[in-house]
């Protein structure tokens, strides 16, 4: 990664970047990075990211049934039935 180092005084910086007390009227070093360029993100309401991620932990699931009143006895029963002949 590249880097930019320089001493200078302290007072070069005032008006752009606010110094500790104990920083005014020293020599201070300034060290300069490319900073990523980040994207914004959009502002979701807690209703919005709900849905997100209930839709995202159904989807994700495998073979999950919509509940529609049946037992377990009965979901089992019509699997059996579904993949008996699948050897």
């Amino acid at each position: 990664m590249e880097a930019v180092k320089k001493i200078i005084d302290s007072k070069l910086l005032n008006g752009v970047v606010t110094l500790p007390k104990n920083f005014r009227d020293k020599k201070v070093e300034i060290i300069i990075f490319l900073s990523e360029e980040k994207k914004a993100l959009p502002k979701l309401s807690i209703k919005e990211i709900d849905a997100m991620v209930k839709g995202s932990v159904s989807a994700s699931l495998v073979g999950v049934l919509p509940d529609s009143g049946k037992s377990l006895e009965e979901y089992r029963t019509e699997r059996l039935n579904k993949y008996e002949h699948t050897n």
